[in-house]
């Protein structure tokens, strides 16, 4: 089980790069999240900043981390929108960190939301909210689970979670750091406790991405912050992968599809990382 200061600080470097994404000029930006600064040490912002500039970063970790991470943030955030026009009923953020989109995308409307998190991440995120959101979602919940003691089912139920309901599961930056028995339990209860057509999205890794040094680096760096990258999934097996667990309609972005939805224009010759993807995927009807 991560102490404190491990469960806070992988969500606290995601948003460090939201907030350092901020501070490029409108058009440059992947992703806007003007909430992000409120988790973040300054100093520390202004030193990562100064790495990124030099190139530093980018001799350490695999080229194109930090972009695939906005990227990701776009992507989803364009994913979440379209669900909602669509008309999910539920949002249900799994490992929510500090995402912020559930306040911030207006379309969110009437929309229950659950975020789901361990309850270390779960208070400094709500302390550091304090007086900057101006209106959560009317029906917003916090879910604090430790998946080492708690069930997310019956965290989820006690929170109003409504199985008939169709849903949007939001799973970002998750899945890399668990186990396929994990895995598979929360694939599990998404299949079989959501309404068909409901929606689950999640980045992963192939596994040709986790070798050589950088990746080992990246490694080092992720354990030094309490999480370590067990999972991996094989190129071109991610629509069997999702198959054969009860879902359908398997939508795959790599890194290809990713450049060329975002990286053009002023944004055309920032790196973007190989073996990193986002899949997408409904509830099959029963």
């Amino acid at each position: 089980m991560k102490d404190s200061r491990q469960a806070l600080s992988t969500a606290r470097g995601v948003a460090l790069l939201r907030a350092i994404e901020m501070t490029r000029p409108a058009d440059q930006r992947l992703c806007a999240d003007p909430y992000a600064r409120s988790f973040v040490n300054p100093v520390t912002a202004f030193g990562t900043r100064l790495m990124m500039r030099s190139g530093l970063l980018d001799r350490i970790l695999p080229s194109g981390t930090i972009d695939f991470a906005m990227v990701r943030e776009r992507y989803i955030h364009d994913l979440m929108v379209r669900e909602i026009d669509a008309g999910i009923d539920q949002l249900v953020i799994l490992g929510a960190g500090f995402d912020t989109r559930a306040y911030r995308i207006p379309q969110m409307g009437n929309i229950a939301v659950f975020e789901v998190d361990h309850p270390t991440t779960q208070a400094g995120k709500r302390r550091a909210l304090e007086g900057v959101v101006d209106r959560m979602p009317p029906n917003h919940r916090f879910v604090p689970v430790d998946f080492d003691r708690d069930q997310l089912g019956e965290r989820l139920a006690a929170a109003g979670y409504d199985e008939a309901a169709r849903t949007l599961f939001v799973w970002q930056g998750v899945i890399m750091y668990l186990t396929r028995a994990g895995i598979d339990a929360t694939l599990g209860f998404v299949a079989q406790h959501s309404a068909p057509g409901s929606t689950i999205v999640f980045d992963y890794f192939h596994s040709d991405a986790l070798g050589g040094s950088r990746a080992a680096m990246m490694q080092l760096m992720t354990r030094a912050m309490g999480e370590r990258i067990t999972f991996a999934i094989d190129a071109g097996q991610i629509d069997p992968f999702l198959e054969s667990r009860g879902f359908t309609e398997i939508e795959n972005a790599d890194s290809a599809d990713l450049r060329r939805l975002y990286l053009t224009g002023p944004n055309a010759k920032r790196p973007l990382i190989a073996g990193a993807a986002i899949a997408s995927a409904r509830v099959a009807a029963t």
